[in-house]
């Protein structure tokens, strides 16, 4: 008899007390353009019409090392220093899978579920070497999303979870190009404590490593500017386990009498539904210091929209 009696009330916690767990993985996701374009360019040759020389110099020829020496021998190399700031908006399916109260799987299923989340994020960078760039972010990411968990008996249980989170860390991008064309490779990591409706989740603060690789080519107008198109490829990886405790009283008052104790102590881990998706982006640079860029990324499991503006000086 206790045994059923503790059944509904354990689906229950699962229930009330993880559902925020699924807007994890749409919190996580920072993808976004390098925001150091034009990358430097051995023989600069853009294609179209060849833009006219630039009059806007470096503050410094302390950063990047060597630059001033290879500036002396043609190759185009971008301002040192930068500010930017960038929106993504990122819309994906997650799995969320191996739940456990105190350690004992629960007989439940959970679908893939859809998040979606839209992330502020500001950065400053600065070119150490002439191929070496490296940044440090922060800022801010919100989003909802709506768990569903399958019963036994094929009854769908779940609500909208909104959550938030702020952000800060960095990375770095090795950068390079001839005449034309040029290819990039971005990493960065972020990390930060989520909070959601049932405040901070976990016990330790959430995390996501990313990894970009893009390949395109510089064009130019003449006199109106210069751009650049690309093709790439984003890899994200983040916290896979999530450890917390719900208090049972806070759900329904009788829980702790039913259940013999005052908190289950729970575990998820999540994952994105495919690590990997496909970039298509480009950018607009009005001079050296201003540039404007947008990127599309997704395939099947994630869509994404990430715009940015980008001062260099």
């Amino acid at each position: 008899m206790t045994s059923c009696r503790l059944r509904p009330i354990l689906l229950l916690v699962v229930t009330s007390g993880l559902a925020p767990l699924f807007g994890v993985p749409g919190a996580l996701a920072q993808g976004g353009v390098d925001g150091v374009g034009p990358p430097p360019i051995v023989d600069d040759q853009p294609i179209g019409e060849a833009p006219p020389p630039s009059e806007i110099q470096p503050i410094t020829d302390v950063v990047p090392f060597w630059g001033e020496t290879l500036r002396d021998r043609g190759v185009d190399l971008p301002l040192p220093f930068g500010f930017g700031v960038t929106y993504t908006y990122i819309n994906q399916n997650t799995e969320v899978f191996d739940v456990q109260i105190q350690g004992r799987p629960i007989g439940v299923t959970i679908p893939d579920s859809k998040t979606s989340s839209h992330t502020v994020i500001f950065r400053g960078d600065v070119w150490v070497l002439p191929v070496l760039n490296v940044y440090g972010l922060f800022g801010y990411t919100g989003g909802k999303t709506e768990p569903k968990i399958q019963l036994p008996d094929g009854t769908s249980i779940g609500s909208t979870v909104k959550y938030s989170r702020a952000l800060y860390g960095g990375g770095a991008t090795l950068a390079g190009g001839y005449k034309a064309f040029f290819l990039t490779l971005d990493a960065n990591y972020t990390t930060g404590a989520l909070q959601a409706d049932k405040g901070q989740i976990g016990d330790r603060d959430l995390y996501s490593i990313t990894f970009t690789p893009r390949a395109g080519a510089n064009f130019s107008s003449g006199v109106l500017g210069e751009g650049a198109v690309w093709i790439g490829g984003m890899y994200m990886d983040f916290a896979q386990e999530i450890r917390d405790s719900v208090r049972l009283a806070d759900i329904n008052p009788r829980l702790p009498i039913l259940v013999g104790q005052d908190e289950l102590n729970y575990s998820v881990r999540i994952k994105a539904k495919n690590p990997w998706n496909l970039l298509l982006g480009g950018t607009w640079l009005l001079n050296k210091r201003w540039s404007l860029a947008l990127e599309l990324g997704g395939v099947f499991d994630r869509f994404q929209v990430t715009t940015a503006a980008m001062f260099r000086f």
